[in-house]
């Protein structure tokens, strides 16, 4: 909201017949926003500061570089907390970050992932992967830059970061650990190459698909609910 206001603000501060009570309006709306956005971000720390358990765990989750806390919130409230997540592939099927088909009849599509998870995740992630990337966390990057060496579309590889990250960000929560870069490298290339494995989908032969398949097998949100939580996400 207060990106669309900000734009119709610009649109009409530079327009031929400027309407000055339509810019004082606007600039009114926007100051609205911009207190209203502090507020809950307020309301966000007091609630992380009264639960020294949730903080000293966001705090071990945001060592990641490129991980804020505003993502850290959103995901541990978009998942409860990780409550009933019990494994990696159930994480990212409810994120809508596993791998299906995309074949009919004689037709075979390129793979690609189902985005009938949680969408509120997957932005969330969008700007902590390309962070990740240009700030060149050696895991990230080096996936990054694996699958954009294969030919991969760089929006593709960078959903992959942000399925490495999602991944990443739910071992520290579950381990109580911060991120360590020697300790988690060898998980990170386990990753690598799972991801790596999906998104190569579409260059196999049709008897290897039905070998592979079921390890990326098709899952909606609906498949691995979460309870509802604290109201700490941004929506």
């Amino acid at each position: 909201m207060r990106t669309e206001v900000n734009n119709r603000l610009h649109a009409e501060s530079h327009s031929m017949l400027q309407g000055k009570g339509t810019v004082r309006r606007l600039r009114k709306t926007l100051q609205l926003y911009e207190a209203q956005l502090q507020a809950i971000q307020q309301e966000i720390a007091a609630t992380i500061q009264a639960d020294p358990l949730l903080s000293d765990k966001i705090k071990k989750v945001t060592t990641i570089k490129g991980v804020g806390l505003l993502t850290a919130v959103t995901i541990i409230a978009e998942t409860s907390g990780f409550a009933l997540i019990t494994n990696q592939k159930q994480l990212t099927s409810y994120a809508g970050y596993d791998v299906v088909e995309n074949q009919s009849g004689k037709r075979n599509g390129r793979t690609k992932i189902s985005k009938q998870g949680n969408s509120h995740i997957r932005r969330a992630l969008h700007m902590p992967a390309l962070n990740a990337v240009s700030l060149k966390v050696p895991v990230c990057r080096e996936l990054y830059e694996r699958l954009t060496g294969k030919g991969k579309k760089k929006m593709v590889a960078y959903v992959a970061v942000q399925k490495k990250l999602l991944i990443l960000m739910y071992t520290l929560w579950k381990k109580d650990e911060a991120w360590s870069e020697d300790k988690y490298q060898q998980q990170a290339q386990e990753i690598i190459q799972s991801l790596e494995a999906g998104a190569s989908l579409s260059g196999v032969s049709a008897a290897d698909k039905n070998k592979i398949a079921p390890a990326f097998a098709k899952a909606t949100q609906d498949e691995h609910p979460a309870p509802v939580g604290q109201e700490l996400s941004f929506r």
